[in-house]
């Protein structure tokens, strides 16, 4: 069997869909996290999927009005006006 990369172009609508799954299981495990009502494992595992979702679309947390970020607010789009991205202090 031989390694092969699979590619698929997604349209904005179809990755704002993704996001949409994002943002639903990341509020399954912050429920999760708070009630412990289920195995420890699967919340890991949905976990993990919701960080390669995030991961692999680049979804952002939402800028304040401050310009700080917003991580337990839903991410948005990486294009999104509001799309926080960390912007290093000049060294004085």
């Amino acid at each position: 069997m031989t390694d092969k990369t699979v590619k698929t172009e997604l349209t904005r609508d179809e990755v704002v869909e993704l996001l949409n799954v994002y943002i639903i299981m990341d509020e399954i495990c912050t429920d999760f996290q708070e009630i412990f009502d289920t195995d420890l494992g699967k919340i890991r595992k949905l976990q993990d999927m919701s960080y390669t979702l995030k991961n692999l679309f680049d979804f952002r947390p939402m800028t304040d009005s401050e310009g700080s970020p917003n991580h337990w607010r839903p991410y948005v789009m990486p294009d999104d006006e509001r799309a926080w991205y960390h912007v290093p202090k000049e060294d004085q």
